[in-house]
């Protein structure tokens, strides 16, 4: 495995996953090197990932990184997120990228940082999405400017549903088909 951005946090470590925090390098080969993906992201990657929601979503993340990066934008680039982006999911029994799950951003004005996730059908329902996230969770915890964490998803994702009551999360409210989230800072 290729060393990880020195930039960004170590990766996480559960019973069943490594997550791995992507950066610049990881992104870009996300988008055009699936060999060079496997190699920075130390296993293989999984033939369905990234689903279609997150593979649309790839570009304007790597672009995001990429312009952090850009000295030349200064004031006018987003910031680097810094762990506050995407990050992998690799089943370390098999040694594959199998799922994802990305904070839109560093706590924003009220302390809130928004959650999401995704996995591949064939590791669904083994507990993995929640393994995960909750350690993402913990680890957004971590950073005293955390007040909650939000999440979304479709009112009849069942999978979903179950997963954010497993973490702790409360339904707060539904529009336009869509149940929204709050799990707030442990006391």
């Amino acid at each position: 495995m290729t060393p990880l951005d020195p930039t960004l946090p170590a990766p996480l470590e559960t019973r069943r996953l490594a997550l791995l925090p992507v950066g610049r390098d990881l992104a870009r080969a996300l988008l055009a090197d699936r060999k060079l993906a496997a190699e920075l992201a130390g296993g293989i990657i999984h033939r369905d990932f990234p689903d279609g929601d997150l593979a649309t979503k790839l570009p304007a993340f790597a672009q995001r990184l990429e312009d952090a990066a850009n000295t030349a934008l200064r004031q006018t680039a987003p910031s680097d997120p810094a762990g506050w982006g995407l990050w992998l999911f690799r089943y370390t029994v098999e040694r594959m990228i199998v799922g994802a799950a990305s904070f839109t951003g560093p706590p924003n004005a009220a302390g809130e940082v928004e959650l999401g996730y995704q996995i591949v059908a064939a590791h669904r329902r083994r507990g993995l999405t929640a393994e995960g996230c909750a350690a993402l969770v913990a680890w957004a915890f971590h950073d005293s400017a955390t007040t909650a964490v939000i999440a979304d998803c479709d009112q009849d994702n069942t999978a979903s549903i179950r997963t954010l009551q497993k973490l702790g999360f409360t339904h707060e409210r539904t529009a336009r088909e869509r149940f929204y989230w709050r799990l707030p800072r442990p006391i």
